[in-house]
């Protein structure tokens, strides 16, 4: 069973199509694309129908040229007769197409909820993994793909949830190491501060570790408690390296007594090897920062203390 199949016009197969059968194969997906599943004598109409038949999802890429190709079109009534009997669910993307157009030519997916390309095909492919995935969040760079889940959780609802801590699942989907994964924890709740936080990222294998002074330093993860001009506050939480199809985990405890919840986004990351800090003699900074304005208040860091020898 394919995860996607890909309905378009031939003519928009160089600028969407093809990127976008590429970009959901490598974050993992089964996508039926004809130039993918055809091969050299196979009946077109029947492997057509086939992948009708076996794929989950149906990616329609609406286009002035969709609506003059017969095939296309035929695909279209396919992909929504099984959708009718709940078999399938269509995925509209619009290509230089408005939403009279769309009306004029197919009115039972005029009223559908559906994503431009003017966006950018990062976009495109971000929402159609979080609607083939419910639960996941992705954020996409070209054939770089990350999923976090949950990304809306409860830090504090009282003397029965106090003690809870909520596990943060990121996943690599690509076939690359990705670097510098920064997540935003974005609390909710007047008089909860981001250094209140009790936040705790599972170790990286091999540690990333040096000495600094008289102790022991993690290099491969870090904290940054901030707020911004609104006086929101936040706190980002960074892994050094999510290996391919790689998890790393963030723990996530609110231990102020006030009713409050936090919004999990990923903020950053970098497809090229990136250090999270620098050191310079006895004394280390931050090389992090996202797309955004705000202030840090202080940072975490995980380190040991070097034990003393024996009669020092």
């Amino acid at each position: 069973m394919h995860d996607v199949f890909i309905c378009h016009a031939s003519e928009d197969k160089d600028e969407v199509a093809r990127p976008l059968a590429e970009r959901l194969k490598a974050a993992g997906q089964d996508v039926w694309y004809d130039e993918f599943s055809l091969k050299l004598g196979d009946s077109l109409l029947g492997s057509i129908q086939k992948g009708l038949a076996n794929s989950k999802y149906g990616v329609v890429i609406l286009s002035p040229q969709f609506f003059t190709k017969k095939w296309a079109l035929d695909e279209l009534s396919g992909l929504h007769a099984k959708e009718i009997v709940g078999n399938k669910t269509i995925l509209p993307i619009w290509h230089n197409i408005t939403h009279s157009e769309i009306a004029a030519h197919a009115p039972i997916l005029a009223d559908r909820v559906a994503v431009p390309t003017s966006q950018g095909l990062d976009i495109v492919l971000e929402e159609i993994l979080n609607a083939i995935q419910p639960g996941w969040t992705h954020k996409a760079n070209k054939e770089h793909t990350l999923a976090v889940n949950p990304t809306s959780i409860r830090l504090y609802s009282g003397k029965f949830l106090d003690n809870i801590k909520t596990h943060i699942t990121v996943v690599n989907r690509s076939d690359d190491p990705i670097y510098a994964v920064t997540l935003k924890i974005l609390i909710h709740g007047d008089g909860v501060n981001a250094n209140s936080l009790e936040l705790n990222g599972d170790p990286q294998i091999p540690s990333i570790e040096e000495v600094v002074g008289g102790s022991i330093v993690s290099f491969d993860r870090l904290r940054q408690n901030c707020s911004n001009n609104e006086n929101e506050q936040f706190a980002f939480f960074s892994f050094h390296t999510i290996l391919p199809h790689g998890t790393r985990v963030l723990s996530v405890k609110g231990i102020t007594p006030i009713d409050s919840t936090a919004e999990i986004t990923i903020a950053n990351f970098s497809d090229t090897p990136q250090e999270l800090f620098f050191k310079n003699g006895n004394q280390i900074g931050t090389k992090i920062t996202a797309s955004e304005n705000y202030k840090i208040h202080s940072i975490g860091i995980v380190q040991r203390w070097i034990p003393e020898k024996e009669g020092e």
